[in-house]
């Protein structure tokens, strides 16, 4: 028989009941109660039409989940038993056999309590009481009021009071579905005389080595302590041993390492080290065992001629930081599969992204999240989960909860080589904290800093110094805070496109120095759609449509943009396509005017990756995990070697830019072609060019003043009364396409720049034929075309399958290839062609 018994495993099937004995239950831990309640049939699905109505209740009443367990001779005769309750949400009382022995309050809190003394032979039975938190937000707010934003019920105004996630009780992209229950694993673990807290490795890097040194934390006491070491290298499975006393560090030190990389700048090898602790008789107490990247990070602050840079550097490496903001992929934490996460993440790092952003408004992640951004290279922005809005750091009681809060999950994932910054807050700073101190609008700095500028700053330094803090974003660290958006420092939200009203354009004059939220809406595709709506609702002004759409502009903000870049869509579905055609090209002009700034901006991180539910958000990748037409987008302006067109009516010139994020130098040759928007050539040229790593070059300069000015052109009315550089009207039949070829040929990037908005172009119905090769379930797809078909975009009818691009520019002589993944076996080149749909932008009118 093994020295310590297994640690028992709580998880599994628990009955549930609501305190007021109207339902009985069978749940599923982890879980939650609406989970629980649909699954019984007791609630509808909340995706499906406007069954969010029917959601509220549950988070009004109290719950029991109660199970029974066997306890052994052996775990009783050990030590200690520690009942580990990985995320209780969120006001519970944990009972065994009867006798209380927890009081939980924070659902992201890690609880561990001895109840040895309450454990009895054979059976015993373990309750844990949820209480509806409506009462206790309504006591709290009108004894003192919490400013917030994104209020869309009452009853969720005191809702800051509950260390819980925040978008449960909606957002301006998500339901409301407050959720109560045991939501991570639940567990008994045996102690027999000490056991592992935890393991700090801290790492010194030098020219040709680097430094561990591991640092075991060890909880209770006993003779002959001793700690084993493996650290065993990747691939290669060579290892190193060591065996130490406990309590006392170590140091292995590891000739010609092999460094961690962000994607794109490297490889992501990954280290394994376990640390066991062993008593005097050889006997192992407890394992602690991670992989760990070896790499060196800072947030590179320095003075320069714009001001302060913010920018994070890798391996002694500057990294320009592309990707996106993540939410949660649920309101159900628990029934997210590690599928979802992985297929979100593989989409982020074959877009070529290298940065995450967890919104604070959400959660600390699942464990699977950070495996996979170690894995694929991306590194983590973590918020805390604070957001829009204020705080009771007023309370003792709440700050030392908050205190043991960060300590949890900042020792949870400080072994990360993801891990890139914590950050205290969303957009408090923005408008939610004042000089006028408490009002019904805002907190007082006296208030905001012992919480943000203090405390999670102590816990960092404390627990993981090696990874930077950040008070808020955005936060301006110089001057007067209240300016968050300065853009000499920090970083920057810039919503003035959405909530501002500002042009497509406007984004190329935008100068801060990290992009790390800003965005536009679209809807999902038309199957998405159909998921969550009846035929009858598939008009885009219906009540089911308008109840999926959360942003106070909405869907008039989504038209009035589509209506001033493309024309008016025929039919709904599309429509929906082309408002996603319209978010596509507002955050192409963003992040493409932030790469050819690069050294002054240096970073990009739009909003959002994902989504929780089927609605108009700003995601890039449904909540199905189907990529809109910004992904596609995003794969191309987010690639390694970016070709840019920037147009300047003014001077009749369209400027050809190649930016190099590879992490070496790219020799190669950037091709142009003026063309009318029948496909005749125009002019034609090539210029052969060296672009260093992590830089741009404004390669070629064309004067497009003979195509601008034939005989007849005229400027455009509208446009001239509020733009001096309006289009005249032969920019309807001008096309300036450009493309970059590395020295074996091979093409690494097109783009296409106009000079009059896609709508005014005098497209022909282009005549694009298909072949199609196959090759087990992948195809290799090749398109051709008689004249210009921008934005082309693809389908399968019925077939299952994934397209490496879309909303492709298909171009006379200039083929297009790409690889439909996923598909059937046997799946044959006539059955894949006949399947395939494909839609030239002129088609959508």
């Amino acid at each position: 028989m093994p020295y310590l018994p297994p640690i028992l495993d709580l998880n599994g099937t628990w009955s549930l009941h609501d305190t007021n004995g109207e339902h009985q239950l069978s749940a599923q831990v982890p879980g939650c109660v609406h989970q629980d309640l649909i699954h019984a049939g007791l609630l509808p699905d909340l995706w499906w039409r406007d069954n969010e109505a029917q959601h509220q209740w549950p988070w009004r009443r109290g719950w029991a989940f109660k199970r029974e367990f066997e306890a052994s001779a052996e775990l009783l005769a050990c030590q200690r038993v520690l009942l580990s309750a990985e995320g209780l949400d969120t006001l519970a009382a944990v009972s065994i056999n009867g006798q209380e022995v927890l009081r939980a309050d924070n659902m992201f809190r890690h609880w561990l309590v001895d109840v040895r003394s309450v454990l009895r032979p054979g059976r015993n039975q373990i309750e844990i009481c949820f209480q509806g938190e409506a009462a206790l937000c309504e006591a709290k707010q009108a004894a003192f009021a919490l400013p917030a934003w994104n209020l869309y019920d009452p009853a969720f105004a005191g809702k800051s009071y509950l260390r819980k996630m925040a978008c449960a009780f909606g957002w301006d992209w998500g339901p409301m579905a407050p959720t109560l229950g045991i939501w991570r694993s639940i567990s008994l673990i045996p102690v027999a005389q000490a056991r592992l807290a935890g393991v700090r490795c801290k790492q010194q890097h030098r020219e040709d080595n680097c430094s561990i040194s591991i640092n075991p934390e060890i909880d209770g006491e006993g003779r002959g302590l001793r700690c084993r070491i493996n650290w065993q290298a990747p691939e290669s499975g060579t290892s190193k041993q060591l065996t130490i006393n406990a309590g006392i560090g170590s140091v292995i030190t590891i000739d010609q390492p092999q460094l961690w990389w962000p994607n794109g700048m490297g490889a992501q090898p990954l280290y394994r080290v376990t640390v066991e602790l062993i008593d005097d008789q050889n006997r192992v107490l407890d394992r602690w065992q991670r992989r760990i990247g070896l790499r060196q990070l800072e947030l590179e602050r320095i003075a320069d001629e714009h001001g302060e840079s913010f920018r994070f550097v890798v391996n002694g490496r500057r990294v320009f930081a592309k990707g996106a903001n993540w939410i949660p992929c649920d309101v159900f934490i628990p029934r997210i599969s590690d599928d979802s996460y992985r297929h979100l993440l593989n989409s982020a790092a074959e877009s070529h992204m290298n940065m995450i952003r967890v919104w604070g408004g959400g959660i600390y992640e699942q464990d699977i999240f950070y495996d996979c951004c170690d894995e694929l290279g991306i590194l983590v922005w973590q918020d805390f989960m604070f957001a829009c809005s204020t705080y009771p750091s007023f309370d003792p009681d709440f700050m030392e909860n908050v205190r043991a809060e960060a300590v949890d999950n900042v020792r949870r994932l400080r072994h990360h080589p993801c891990l890139a910054l914590w950050c205290g807050n969303n957009e408090i700073e923005q408008g939610l904290v004042s000089d006028a101190g408490w009002n019904e609008r805002s907190m007082s700095w006296d208030d905001y800093r012992p919480l943000f500028d203090e405390l999670l700053a102590e816990v960092v330094a404390a627990e993981n110094p090696a990874t930077p803090y950040w008070p808020c974003s955005p936060h301006s660290p110089h001057g007067n805070r209240a300016d968050f958006n300065n853009p000499s420092c920090g970083d920057a939200h810039a919503w003035s496109v959405w909530f501002g009203g500002q042009s497509f354009e406007a984004q190329r004059q935008w100068d801060f120095r990290f992009m790390s939220e800003f965005g536009f809406q679209s809807f999902p595709e038309p199957r998405s759609v159909a998921a969550f709506t009846e035929a009858e609702d598939r008009n885009l002004t219906s009540w089911i449509m308008d109840f999926h759409q959360r942003s106070g502009p909405g869907n008039q903000t989504i038209f009035k943009y589509l209506l001033d870049w493309f024309r008016m869509p025929t039919g709904f579905e599309n429509t929906l396509w082309m408002t996603q055609l319209t978010q596509a090209l507002c955050i192409q002009y963003a992040a493409e005017h932030a790469r050819r700034i690069q050294g002054q901006m240096d970073g990009l991180l739009y909003w959002q990756l994902n989504d929780l539910w089927p609605a108009a958000t700003w995601s890039s990748i449904d909540v199905f995990g189907r990529w809109k037409a910004l992904q596609f987008l995003a794969k191309r302006f987010f690639a390694p070697v970016l070709v840019s067109c920037l147009e300047d009516r003014g001077d009749s010139t369209m400027a050809l830019h190649l930016s190099n994020h590879l992490p070496e130098d790219f020799s190669g040759t950037l091709h142009w072609q003026l063309m009318d928007a029948a496909g005749k050539l125009l002019r034609q040229g090539e210029t052969a060019l060296t672009v260093p790593s992590q830089s741009n070059r404004c390669a070629l300069v064309l004067d497009c003043s003979p195509e601008r000015q034939r005989d007849g052109a005229y400027l455009q009315p509208l446009e001239l009364r509020k733009n001096p550089q309006a289009p005249t009207s032969s920019d309807r039949d001008l096309l300036c396409l450009a493309w970059a070829c590395d020295q074996q040929g091979e093409e690494c990037s097109r783009n296409l720049g106009l000079f009059a908005r896609p709508k005014h172009l005098l497209l022909r119905p282009p005549e694009i034929t298909a072949q199609a090769s196959l090759t087990d379930d992948t195809a290799t797809l090749t398109l051709n075309c008689r004249h210009p078909a921008p934005w082309t975009r693809l389908e399968l009818a019925t077939l299952p399958g994934r397209f490496s691009d879309n909303f492709c520019h298909c171009l006379p002589n200039l083929p297009q290839r790409l690889q439909i993944q996923g598909l059937p076996p046997g799946t044959s080149a006539e059955q894949l062609l006949s399947d395939l749909r494909i839609t030239p932008l002129i088609a959508n009118a």
